[in-house]
């Protein structure tokens, strides 16, 4: 497996791999798609050859804080560990940085194995889809 930062030209390929995988309406315009890639401060994506295999993004300010924004793996390739290299690439290894994340879909255990904790403190205002 090769993971590596996506290009927005790659963006189509990554959007379509989301589509698949059940992202809906967030990943449904390729405009706005290129213009998320685009405004990331960090992607990283799993490869297997030519096939995407798993994409994740942040948003950080490389100082202090950090949000894991979409985080995807292909189910064909779940239990390899893929999504645990995604975020550990993803994130780095600067202790200083607070990184924060909306977990879902039963995915509390993956989150903690990889040192996250549930928040207490949390707030946030909810995008319309």
């Amino acid at each position: 497996m090769i993971y590596r930062a996506i290009a927005v030209a790659e963006s189509e390929q990554v959007r379509l791999f989301l589509q698949r995988l059940g992202w809906g309406r967030r990943v449904d315009d390729p405009e706005r798609f290129r213009l998320l890639i685009a405004n990331s401060d960090r992607t990283m994506s799993a490869w297997e050859g030519d096939q995407l295999r798993g994409f994740a993004r942040a948003l950080c300010d490389e100082v202090s804080n950090g949000y894991v924004s979409m985080v995807a793996v292909d189910p064909s390739c779940h239990g390899q560990g893929i999504g645990r290299e995604l975020i550990l690439q993803l994130i780095g290894t600067d202790p200083r940085i607070t990184w924060v994340l909306r977990a879902g879909k039963d995915s509390r255990e993956f989150w903690s194995k990889l040192g996250f904790q549930p928040s207490t403190i949390a707030m946030e205002r909810l995008r319309i889809d």
